[in-house]
């Protein structure tokens, strides 16, 4: 897990930043509350002595600015139009979820989400060859009625998504594997046929028999059974917001060229150049007040991250050229790669035992692929739900060092009474956003 605290993070002018550093870390290595600090453990600090105008209302600087971050990341988003980015699916889940359920809560909000790549890679052979063999077991077996449709191979594949989801979620909430299975497989038949342009029930036959085959036998991935595997991410995707109720027009499947320098989906020109495009004419059409953003250093976490960043960015740029973007909040976000320092982000979600539960049960039954994931974080081995908490209550345990345990428990709002970890969010303008994105392209220069 990365965050960005080396010493050299103290050097130059000094900042209110670096006095929260210098006070939490103090608190850390002496295992002390903040209001328990004397003046003299100030003092025999190497960094903390550096920290001008030092005395006791320092510490109750710190105290105030955290407390108030806090308030922040409590307040409810009313009356906006949220633009959510992520990477990869899973990747707004893991960094946001108990953020966003709370817009989702709100009907005055617009709550859009965007996942700029295909996600393929994350989907193995082994669980598309299981997902095919059920698919035809199911549709042999009389069970996927849609086929006997006389439209169906024609266009009618392309309707209904949104039953696919709801059958799912249905049998979730009657606990019922096997329909769950049996929605799962309904959209897996319908992005087949649209891929091999399947015109009958023998075609969806022969063409699932050689791709059964050839994913037993090893066989590279056609240009096809890759789309496929991305397309399963995408429902995965689908299934996890629509547990809030959010349509499958609010989610929105970009498969930018970025991915990769081979990537299914490049478009002819200029990769970078087409992906900054795609995503500036998203921002033109949706016009959001609000847009998260996955934070990460190049070479830190997958690189992913850090070129989607950048095209964000650019786009963002592009766009403030054409619209006053004075009023539009970036919420910067980090979650099973690296983290933000409690003095790096600004924003603290307050999340409780009921939004831990949700999250962990939204997950298991969503993501289907990642559950045991392809690429594991080196440094946890499990389901990155858990891995996501875990930091949620390591940076609640941070901030209890600064307000106390009793702040929490004692807090007559309901909200803190029951918080028991913290999402750290950094929320900046465009204009800060754009220059931060400059700032981080020459870090590992």
């Amino acid at each position: 897990m990365f965050n960005k605290t080396d010493p050299s993070i103290f050097d130059g002018d000094w900042t209110f930043e670096k006095t929260e550093r210098a006070i939490l870390g103090l608190c850390k290595i002496l295992d002390r509350y903040a209001h328990k600090l004397t003046l003299e453990d100030l003092e025999n600090d190497p960094r903390c002595v550096r920290i001008p105008n030092l005395g006791m209302d320092t510490v109750q600087r710190v105290i105030d600015d955290v407390e108030a971050k806090l308030w922040r990341g409590a307040k409810p988003l009313e009356n906006e139009v949220i633009y959510h980015t992520g990477p990869h699916h899973d990747d707004i889940m893991l960094g946001l979820m108990p953020f966003i359920n709370r817009q989702l809560r709100s009907p005055s909000n617009q709550v859009h989400f965007a996942i700029m790549t295909s996600g393929y890679h994350s989907v193995t052979d082994e669980f598309l060859l299981d997902a095919l063999a059920d698919t035809l077991r199911y549709m042999r077996q009389g069970r996927i009625q849609m086929v006997d449709y006389p439209d169906f191979f024609d266009q009618g594949y392309r309707f209904k998504q949104e039953k696919d989801v709801h059958h799912y979620l249905d049998n979730v909430a009657r606990k019922n594997p096997d329909e769950m299975r049996r929605g799962f497989c309904h959209r897996i038949l319908r992005d087949a046929v649209g891929l091999w342009q399947l015109k009958s029930i023998d075609d969806v036959e022969k063409r699932f028999v050689v791709e059964i085959e050839n994913l037993r036998n090893g066989k590279p991935n056609s240009t096809e059974v890759q789309k496929l595997k991305g397309e399963i991410r995408e429902f995965e995707e689908e299934l996890v917001w629509a547990y809030a109720g959010t349509s499958l027009c609010h989610i929105h499947h970009l498969r930018l060229g970025l991915y990769e320098d081979n990537a299914v989906h490049r478009q002819a020109q200029d990769p970078l150049d087409s992906d900054v495009q795609t995503i500036l004419n998203q921002l033109r059409e949706l016009k959001p007040t609000v847009i998260t953003v996955a934070i990460d250093y190049e070479g830190l976490g997958p690189n992913t991250h850090y070129k989607v960043m950048q095209a964000i960015a650019e786009a963002v740029r592009l766009w403030g050229e054409e619209a006053d973007l004075m009023d539009l909040k970036i919420f910067g976000y980090r979650n099973v790669w690296s983290t933000f320092h409690p003095a790096e982000a600004n924003v603290y979600v307050p999340v409780s035992l009921n939004a831990m539960a949700v999250f962990e049960k939204a997950f298991k039954d969503s993501y289907l692929t990642q559950f045991k994931a392809e690429f594991p974080n080196p440094d946890f081995d499990g389901p990155f739900s858990e891995l996501a908490e875990q930091i949620w209550v390591k940076q609640y345990k941070d901030i209890q060092f600064v307000l106390g345990k009793n702040f929490f428990y004692e807090n007559a709002h309901p909200l803190i009474r029951a918080t028991h970890g913290l999402l750290f969010l950094k929320q900046m303008t465009a204009q800060e956003f754009v220059a931060l994105a400059e700032s981080m392209a020459g870090f590992l220069s």
